[in-house]
């Protein structure tokens, strides 16, 4: 089994019947109101629930996210976490120096269905079980730039507090390769997610794939107006260029105006490793 450290990754699974142990870091905590569980979500992804009578883990959390550590963690079947501890990072976090003075607006490539289809069947099959979303996806989109000079985009899908509670979801976001077919418009977006469907999809008939109550979520433009609006929606979407990774861009973008206008060979090279 492939085990490894990194910042912003999940690392090394271990499984059995009664609890999951991994390796990662905490992205951010969702305090629940009035007995409700507290969320933790984690940098790879996934999600992690605190009962409030196990509320001694919110000052380990609080204290590891300050000081950017790397831990482990183990969650029961339920996903609630048992334990958490700081552990020495394996891997160095890969790097993207990115100049103010590269910043220039992204124009993406159009394409006919018949292209987006083509496109998605070429994407690779042989990615690791337990590999992430966003270096699926990262890799899915460079291959085809680089086969195709192809300007696809990504489609960030955020999982709310109110969605995650509903249905004790495991994931607080999904990312997926997106293509512009036949317009510039929104509806003209068409996902490629090779993983979890058959071919390309409309964003909404893609959403309903990992949304239970087929919720509608709303495009915004901005990390803080999914972040700071988790009462009034189950979901929203975010699109990005092809180059962004992780949700830590997209809150960059917002918070220093830094865009991404390349791929990066460290995070590519990394991508490959973890997720084929």
């Amino acid at each position: 089994m492939k085990c490894f450290i990194l910042g912003l990754l999940v690392l090394c699974f271990s499984f059995n019947v009664l609890s999951i142990t991994y390796t990662t870091q905490i992205h951010s905590i969702d305090i629940g109101k009035n007995g409700e569980k507290h969320i933790v979500m984690l940098s790879d992804g996934h999600t992690a629930f605190i009962e409030p009578a196990s509320e001694n883990f919110i000052e380990e959390i609080e204290r590891s996210l300050l000081n950017g550590d790397t831990v482990q963690i183990t969650l029961d079947q339920n996903l609630n976490l048992t334990s958490i501890q700081t552990v020495s990072p394996e891997v160095a976090q890969p790097t993207d120096e990115i100049d103010p003075g590269d910043m220039i607006s992204y124009t993406p490539s159009v394409v006919s269905l018949a292209t987006a289809t083509n496109v998605f069947q070429k994407m690779r099959r042989d990615y690791q079980y337990q590999s992430q979303c966003y270096n699926r996806a990262h890799i899915w989109t460079y291959e085809e730039y680089r086969r195709s000079a192809l300007k696809s985009n990504k489609l960030f899908l955020f999982f709310t507090s109110r969605y995650i509670r509903k249905y004790n979801y495991k994931w607080w976001f999904h990312v997926t390769p997106m293509v512009y077919v036949g317009g510039t418009s929104q509806s003209n977006w068409m996902t490629l997610d090779r993983r979890y469907t058959g071919g390309p999809l409309t964003t909404r008939t893609w959403t309903n794939v990992f949304m239970y109550n087929d919720a509608f979520c709303p495009v915004v433009y901005q990390y803080s107006s999914y972040r700071n609006h988790q009462s009034e929606q189950y979901c929203y979407l975010i699109p990005t260029s092809m180059y962004f990774w992780q949700p830590l861009d997209i809150e960059r973008q917002e918070r220093t105006g830094y865009v991404k206008t390349q791929y990066f060979t460290s995070q590519t090279d990394y991508a490959y490793w973890e997720a084929f």
